[in-house]
């Protein structure tokens, strides 16, 4: 055999492989959040990427993009963030506000803390009209904390009791660069 009938059967093994793990993880998907791709299937994709003369740097990208397919990198978790975001945000005293928009990432929450010298309690709600009830809405006395998994800040609303001025909230979020 050739050097480049070589190079074509290892490039195909490769997409064999590939297409394995794909497979698997299709036919797998509700169990993809609980369990790794199996060791064997993934030993397999390297052990073929290797056999190959050159392993260059879109084969290592297909085997670092197979092992994310599941959660965490096949550990069953979100990956580590390498940023996040922190801001205070002043309470519009009238009747409620929309937090801003801050992308929460998938498997992580948006913390939010009032402010430790706010004259009153913060009203949490889905809408300006929950965060305004005080029967609809998530009290937050000054210092307490509390985390949401949501998509957006924006989908949160934040009220501060009885219209008082100078309230303040707290917000942070791990982020990923490079988005996810």
């Amino acid at each position: 055999m050739g050097d480049q009938a070589t190079k074509v059967a290892a490039a195909m093994s490769t997409g064999t492989a590939i297409a394995l793990a794909i497979g698997w993880l299709n036919a797998n998907k509700a169990k993809a959040a609980e369990q790794a791709i199996p060791e064997e299937l993934m030993n397999l994709v390297i052990a073929i990427a290797n056999s190959a003369d050159k392993v260059d740097e879109q084969t290592l990208g297909i085997i670092a993009a197979i092992n994310n397919l599941s959660l965490g990198g096949g550990l069953g978790w979100p990956l580590n963030a390498n940023a996040i975001t922190a801001l205070r945000v002043a309470i519009t005293p009238a009747t409620g506000m929309r937090l801003p928009q801050i992308i929460v990432p998938s498997g992580l929450s948006l913390v939010i803390k009032a402010w430790p010298l706010n004259p009153a309690w913060l009203q949490i709600g889905g809408s300006v009209a929950e965060c305004s009830s005080i029967n609809q809405s998530f009290y937050l006395m000054p210092n307490e904390i509390v985390g949401y998994q949501v998509e957006n800040a924006n989908q949160i609303y934040i009220a501060a009791a009885g219209a008082v001025p100078g309230c303040f909230a707290s917000l942070t979020v791990e982020q990923r660069k490079g988005g996810g």
